[in-house]
Parts: structure tokens; sequence; C-alpha cells
């Protein structure tokens, strides 16, 4: 609940909603807005199992009750009273995986598939407290390919749980799963359907080589950050732009594939939600404080962000930059949409494609000198908006560590008297 802070819909594990018993194991950090259908695409993944594998579920919610969309009416019972519960479409993968991000158009779910291992003697030391999973999942970099995979969202439409229990990404002929060149990622900023060409278009922030377990303690027996030279073993970041032939199963000729984007180390891409599953022009990333000129394939290149961008996915070369002091270092930033007036005849002004970036980027900044932190609001709309610098700068009346995250909560307002009162 945004005005609260509190849970809803089930106590869950460990404090945590459950969603009255819709949710199997846990639920990942990326949810993925549908304006068409008003509803947030998610999934979670289970404990991997070293004879089961690893189980992905997927869950479909309403934007505002959070209950399954199949029954996303208040009047009708609890999920968990439900004689028939929504069905939740899984797949299951043998091999352990990190998925951290997928992405969401109009009839599908996109999965980066990679082809991994796992490490015994650090699942062991995993299991004994003594380093995260992360760093025993081995990620293959000699490897030609990885999978992007595409569950079509009518599976959540089935109404027999068992037709979409246990799905085989490379076996099940209503999955596609397409090969492109190897990498791995962390996130993705967005994905849409081209109604003209039926191909899919999605922006993802691409690294072309992943040592998980040197980004975790599992080597040195202490946090990354506290390592004389944490990023000597991180390979540099992109942003890139793929185009996908649904109908041939490849990737679409004719244009560079990917597409790069942005080279200034970007990560945690951002755009307004109602740009969720249709096409963009401008994705917002944190990115690094300086134009930087690194190999791709080697590690040792890559560093902390210490500014943020205003990416024009069609004219990259129209990218706008603002940098943060040295010792300051941004999160990951929320739009928020203008509010806009009412035309002559009463009736709300309809949103403009050329007025997509008519919103205000709100951002938390470490100031890792001074230990404190700040809340910056920028005024994105226009060309050269984002360079001119925020136009609101507060600092918070206590310190915020790094964050990774954010949400902005339309239409909410806090009503302080109650406070005021006790």
């Amino acid at each position: 609940d945004p005005l609260t802070l509190g849970n809803k819909h089930g106590k869950g594990k460990r404090g945590a909603t459950d969603l009255d018993g819709l949710i199997r194991e846990n639920f990942g950090a990326h949810p993925r807005y549908d304006p068409n259908k008003n509803t947030y695409v998610n999934f979670g993944c289970s404990d991997f199992d070293p004879v089961k594998g690893l189980t992905v579920s997927l869950y479909e919610l309403d934007a505002d009750t959070f209950r399954s969309s199949s029954s996303s009416s208040s009047k009708r019972p609890r999920q968990s009273d439900v004689k028939n519960p929504p069905v939740v479409p899984n797949f299951r993968l043998k091999a352990p995986a990190l998925l951290h991000d997928f992405i969401l158009t109009k009839n599908y779910c996109l999965f980066n598939i990679n082809d991994t291992s796992i490490n015994p003697l650090s699942a062991l030391k995993a299991l004994l407290g003594l380093s995260g999973f992360a760093g025993s999942i081995d990620l293959n970099e000699s490897a030609s390919h990885t999978h992007i995979v595409l569950l079509p969202r009518s599976l959540f439409d089935e109404t027999d749980q068992s037709s979409v229990d246990d799905i085989d990404l490379f076996h099940d002929e209503r999955i596609l799963a397409i090969p492109v060149n190897n990498h791995f990622n962390f996130h993705f900023a967005n994905a849409y359907e081209d109604e003209t060409t039926g191909r899919i278009v999605f922006d993802t922030v691409q690294i072309d080589g992943m040592d998980l377990a040197s980004t975790t303690s599992h080597n040195s027996g202490r946090p990354f950050w506290k390592n004389d030279h944490p990023f000597q073993t991180v390979t540099p970041s992109r942003l890139v732009r793929y185009v996908l032939d649904v109908p041939n199963r490849s990737l679409a000729v004719g244009t560079p594939n990917p597409k790069v984007l942005s080279t200034r180390l970007p990560e945690f891409p951002s755009l307004p939600r109602k740009r969720s599953t249709r096409r963009h022009r401008y994705v917002y990333p944190a990115v690094a404080r300086r134009k930087v000129t690194v190999d791709y394939e080697k590690k040792g290149h890559a560093g902390p962000v210490g500014g943020i961008a205003k990416i024009d996915v069609e004219f990259p070369e129209n990218n706008e930059y603002y940098s943060f002091e040295t010792y300051e270092f941004p999160g990951e930033c929320v739009l928020c949409p203008k509010v806009r007036g009412e035309n002559g005849n009463g009736e709300e002004e309809e949103e403009e494609e050329e007025k997509e970036d008519a919103c205000y980027l709100l951002v938390n900044v470490v100031n890792g000198r001074d230990m404190t932190t700040d809340m910056l609001i920028f005024d994105v709309e226009g060309k050269g908006a984002l360079e001119k610098g925020p136009v609101v700068r507060w600092t918070l009346p206590v310190f915020v560590p790094h964050l990774l995250h954010g949400s902005f909560a339309e239409g909410v307002t806090f009503d302080f008297e109650p406070f005021r009162r006790e």
C-alpha cells in the first residue's frame, strides 16, 4: 500500500505478502506494466534443486487490486478460497540461472536464458552461509549464443493447470527460442511489437561476459565494494537494441542487430510506465560520469555510475547526459508524468506521441564524501532539458544508502492532518 507502506493480501513469508496464496516462492524485482490491460506481469523463481532444477512461475495481476487478473473483482473471494484458483504458468530449467529481469510485449513474456552450470564447491559454501548462491553459478562465456525465449501470454488463459506446468522452453511448440550473440544481462528497458512488420523490438543492457563469483564475497571473504579494485573483474556494459523476426525465429536482417544505443556503462534503464509494451523514443539509465573508451570483451574496464542520461533510441547521436560530482552516485531513475490540463471542451487533453518526454525524473543521489543523500527532480521535457540540471534538489533528513530500484505511485495523495493531530 503506497499510503501505509504495509503489505496487502496475505502474510506470506518473513512478513512479506503472498497475495493470498498466489505467489509460490518469491516475486521478482521488476513487475512489468501493461497499459492496455491495466495489469502487472511478473515472475518468481524457486530455490534451485540439483534433481528437479529451477522452476520459474509467471503471474498476471490487476494493477489496481493486485489480485490475479483472472479474479480481479473485489467482490470475489480471496484467491486462497477459490475452488478453481488462477492458473500459474511455469517453466523448468535443468541448470541454475540468475533471472533478475524479463520484458513484456502485448503478446509475449521475454527472458534471456544463458548456458550455465553450477560450481559444486561454491554451492556448498552457499549452503553453509559463507557466500551468496549467485557466486555458484558459472556462466559459459565460450557459448556461441544466448537464447531469447518468448512465452505467449495466452498461457494465462489456460483453464487446466497441468497444461502449463513444467513447460519445456526448447521443445514445447508454444514457445519461441531465438538464438542471439552470447551475452549476459541484468536489466531490460522496454519491448514492443511492431504492428507493421510483426517484429519484436527490445532494448537491454548487455554485458559480454560475467563472472558472478567475482562480484560477491565468494573469493575475498568480504563485501565486493570493500576490495581495493572492485571493478577489475567486472565486464563493462552497453545499452543495445535487438530486433527479432518472430515468424522466422531469428534476428531480423537489414539493420545492425544489435544496434548500440549508449556505451557509457549504462545500467538501471527506466522509462514512463505508460510506455511499457509500447513503442518508445527515450530511455533513462544511470551512466558513467564521463565518456569512456573501453574494450567490451575485457574485464576491468567497468566502473561506478556517476551520472544519468536521456537516450534517444532512434538517434543516439542526440543522447543527453548529466554528470554528478566524483563522490556522488545516483540510483535508478523514476519517471513521473506531468499533469496535463483540459481542452476547451472540458475534456482531458490526449497524450501526444511527441510529448513522450513530458515528465519529471526523480533520482536519489548518495554523497559518499559527506554521507548524505539528496533527492533530485529533473524536468526532461524537450531537447537539452536534462542537461540543464535539476529543478529541485533536497537533502534528505537521514542518510539513505545507495538505492537500486524505485517506482512512482500515480494518483496517491497524502493527508497529513491525522499525523498533525497525533
